[in-house]
């Protein structure tokens, strides 16, 4: 198997996780996408990226929502963001010492980026990606807030599993998008080339990611779905990443991390 053929297998599956329901984060593919050229809600996910931070201000500074969601508790990233915090120097001045993913950026939001307090809503206590959708629907529910449109924001590893969670648990006529704040890629040297994205993995974290997100996503019995688990809504998988995730099994089990 050639470096070639591994790195395209990768960041086919990566493309397909990493899920753009617009290919820009602006009025105009908004308009395209749902006729208006703002979201009434941009759910920022709690993630180990700040990088994603930065995405859902830019989005509210461009006047894309109308207010932002940010969803996270405590779970198996908090650590890898507390220290991700801990690692900027711009960030300083945030607490992270025992505190949920989604206060630790409410700060940032309010601190270091200025966004008006009043325009967040902060929900503290979701563990994982079924939960955060749960809690975010009662949350938005227990401040009286209507919404016809979500626009979710997440690590790109975790976004296509986060979308089929809210599909699952928001009102069906309520318009779901996408927006994966990058779209990870690997060159031929087996290496990640995305420049600027504060907290990004490394490539055996990575790997480690994606293989795992793919038997989540399918509707048997050991998967998220209906079939299985029954966390997420049905997703269909194409049948090349099957095979592209067949393909990186059998090489991840072999020699994958020599070659890096």
């Amino acid at each position: 198997m050639s470096n070639k053929e591994i790195k395209d297998c990768i960041n086919l599956i990566g493309e397909f996780l990493g899920r753009r329901d617009i290919s820009n984060l602006n009025k105009e593919e908004l308009v395209k996408y749902i006729g208006k050229n703002k979201v009434d809600i941009l759910v920022l996910l709690g993630n180990s990226i700040p990088y994603t931070i930065e995405c859902a201000v830019y989005a509210f500074n461009n006047n894309l929502c109308n207010k932002i969601l940010i969803n996270g508790g405590i779970g198996h990233s908090t650590e890898l963001l507390r220290n991700a915090v801990r690692n900027e120097d711009r960030f300083k001045s945030i607490n992270v010492d025992n505190r949920a993913e989604a206060d630790i950026i409410f700060d940032i939001m309010i601190k270091i980026y200025n966004i008006p307090k009043e325009k967040i809503i902060v929900e503290n206590k979701s563990t994982n990606c079924g939960d955060n959708a749960i809690k975010a629907v009662e949350k938005l529910n227990e401040h009286g807030i209507s919404y016809e449109s979500l626009l979710l924001i997440q690590d790109p590893t975790m976004q296509l599993r986060t979308y089929a969670s809210f599909l699952k648990y928001v009102p069906k006529e309520v318009k779901v998008i996408n927006y994966s704040p990058f779209v990870p890629k690997i060159n031929e040297d087996l290496k990640l080339t995305n420049k600027g994205i504060n907290g990004i993995w490394n490539e055996k974290r990575y790997l480690e990611l994606i293989m795992g997100e793919i038997p989540r996503l399918r509707d048997y019995e050991n998967g998220y779905g209906p079939k299985g688990q029954n966390f997420i809504e049905h997703i269909d998988i194409p049948n090349k990443i099957e095979e592209a995730y067949t393909i990186l099994k059998a090489t991840f089990n072999k020699d994958f991390f020599s070659r890096c």
